[in-house]
């Protein structure tokens, strides 16, 4: 075997190696097995797997301890290293079955995984996620700084007294801003030239510019994730609405103090439409998918008594219950957001007022016309809900279908213009070619049997990321992976065979 970077071109080592393997079953095999099987999980430090299993003429199964899954560790490590040898891949699926007359298959497939969660597998085909909203850009109506730098001064000055540091020079102030890329609003800016940092923000620890600089890298950038954790994300609107942006990191938002927790007040210089700049909000761990407002400017937060620093839970609501679930509540709420619904049954008629709902999820059949007026962007269903209803939804832009019998007609979705995400694993469907004309999919969550049935028509769809569900078997994920490989001799690189007779 040769290799030139993590490409693999063929070569006898991987085939013995494979063969092998085979050889090492064929022998340990109990009495009266008929087939043997196994699938394994190769790194260079370990493998996962449930070892060998052996299946007698009758379909029984037949336990042998000596080829467990802790017991053949050593000849799974050295397999991983006759695998790869001379290779820079760090991982390898290997799906062995071998015959009690000798015969044996055996494929290993080398960086299957690019992301795999529990029994799914990912495959990133482009770089990038999708923008965290519809509108990442807004333009504030209200372009000026509502903070006063000498009230700033006087107000801090007040609180702090004397026990504060010296302030920062010009050239200092205007060195920081270079790496943050933004001038500072003119109140803080003013309390930098009066102490560099010391004293207190809604009672948190004033940074001085160079903690400000140093752990601006955090707030700045938006939540991690690959594609099975942000396809379906939503980032809720703050409260009053429209005046934070719809994210979870941006440059323009500047980290002033912390509560030692991951969690951040910073100034705002890129506010969204009903904000200003230099507005003080809440960014970090608690609020990763939803940015708190706390007030206009920093000169206001120094005025007044500490404020909230959690999220507010009531945004949030989840409800459970056996007959028809009672919505009265919300009427109350009408500023819900993010709405889970389980068991049960539900008139959806009564989400008519919750204008701000952006994530709905519904376990039962439910009637979806109600959602035509209300700015929906991840909605779960079941499957046997009835999709024509959400033709030409302005705001959806990912959709998971759970459960139901029949095979749903997915033709609604072609006139749904910023959807981008689907998942169809845990639902029947129908006619899979109208996947084709979806004008903005970029992912997708199919069963091995629907990537098959889509398979013609992959060369037409613009992925950017595929996921395989429905607890595949290793010799599916391998056949899969191959499907994405942009042709057959990309896939002999990264897959090895070996078949015949032992």
């Amino acid at each position: 075997m040769t290799a030139t970077g993590d490409e693999i071109t063929p070569g006898d080592t991987a085939s013995d190696a494979l063969r092998d393997a085979g050889r090492l079953v064929f022998e340990h095999g109990p009495v009266g097995w008929r087939t043997a099987t196994l699938s394994v999980d190769l790194v260079a430090r370990g493998h996962g797997g449930e070892g060998v299993r052996y299946v007698a003429e009758d379909g029984s199964g037949l336990y042998n301890p000596e080829m467990r899954h802790d017991a053949v560790a050593a000849p799974m490590l050295e397999l991983f290293g006759r695998l790869t040898e001379g290779t820079k891949f760090r991982q390898a699926m290997v799906h062995l079955t071998v015959d009690a007359d000798g015969q044996f298959d055996a494929v290993a497939r080398f960086g299957l995984r690019e992301s795999n969660v529990g029994s799914s597998y990912t495959v990133q085909l482009r770089t990038g996620v999708p923008p965290e909203s519809l509108d990442p850009d807004p333009v504030p109506l209200d372009p000026t700084y509502a903070g006063d730098p000498d009230r700033a001064v006087a107000l801090l000055l007040e609180q702090s007294g004397d026990d504060l540091p010296p302030g920062a020079t010009e050239d200092e102030i205007a060195a920081a801003e270079a790496k943050l890329g933004h001038r500072l609003p003119p109140d803080l800016r003013a309390l930098f030239a009066l102490a560099d940092g010391g004293g207190t923000i809604d009672g948190w620890r004033r940074y001085p510019l160079a903690e400000v600089t140093g752990m601006h890298g955090i707030t700045s950038a938006p939540a991690g994730g690959g594609w099975p954790e942000v396809w379906n994300r939503v980032v809720l609107d703050a409260d009053p609405a429209g005046t934070v942006r719809r994210a979870s990191g941006h440059p323009g938002w500047i980290p002033i103090a912390d509560d030692a927790g991951g969690n951040f007040l910073a100034v705002d210089l890129a506010p969204a439409r009903h904000g200003r700049p230099g507005q003080v909000i809440n960014v970090g761990v608690d609020w990763s998918t939803r940015p708190g407002y706390v007030a206009d400017s920093v000169t206001t937060v120094l005025a007044g008594p500490p404020r909230r620093t959690s999220p507010r839970p009531d945004l949030r609501l989840e409800k459970r219950g056996g007959g028809e679930i009672d919505l009265e509540p919300l009427r109350r709420l009408p500023d819900v957001q993010e709405l889970r619904l389980y068991y049960g049954t539900v008139n959806t008629a009564e989400l008519a007022g919750l204008h701000r709902l952006r994530v709905l999820a519904m376990t039962v059949r439910a009637d979806l016309a109600p959602l035509g007026a209300l700015p929906v962007e991840h909605l779960m269903v079941n499957g046997a809900s009835d999709l024509a209803p959400l033709a030409g939804h302005p705001a959806l832009r990912s959709l998971a279908l759970f459960g139901g019998t029949e095979p749903r007609d997915l033709t609604p979705l072609r006139s749904v213009p910023n959807l981008h995400g689907l998942s169809l694993a845990r639902a029947a469907t129908a006619d899979l070619t109208v996947l084709a004309d979806l004008p903005s999919l970029q992912y997708l969550d199919l069963t091995f049997d629907q990537w098959q049935q889509l398979r013609p028509l992959l060369d037409r769809i613009d992925l950017h990321a595929a996921t395989l569900s429905g607890d595949p078997t290793p010799r599916q994920a391998i056949a899969w992976r191959a499907l994405f490989d942009a042709d057959a001799a990309e896939t002999a690189r990264h897959t090895r065979s070996a078949r015949g007779r032992l």
